[in-house]
């Protein structure tokens, strides 16, 4: 799996199959502070990923 992380590094992830909450727990990513997407979709957190994927997890950003 290739995971561009908020940073912009991408990093090539063999992790079979999992949720994006198990992979940001993998990562150490707070799930409230970014949105995860595949093919250029918003998913949620309980959404299946697998090898194959591509995913950008996108920092989100708070203030006025």
């Amino acid at each position: 799996m290739k995971v561009k992380l908020p940073s912009g590094e991408t990093e090539e992830m063999d992790v079979g199959s999992l949720t994006v909450e198990e992979l940001l727990f993998k990562l150490d990513i707070s799930q409230g502070e970014v949105l995860v997407s595949r093919d250029g979709h918003i998913i949620p957190v309980d959404a299946i990923l697998d090898n194959g994927d591509e995913v950008r997890i996108v920092q989100v950003v708070f203030g006025g």
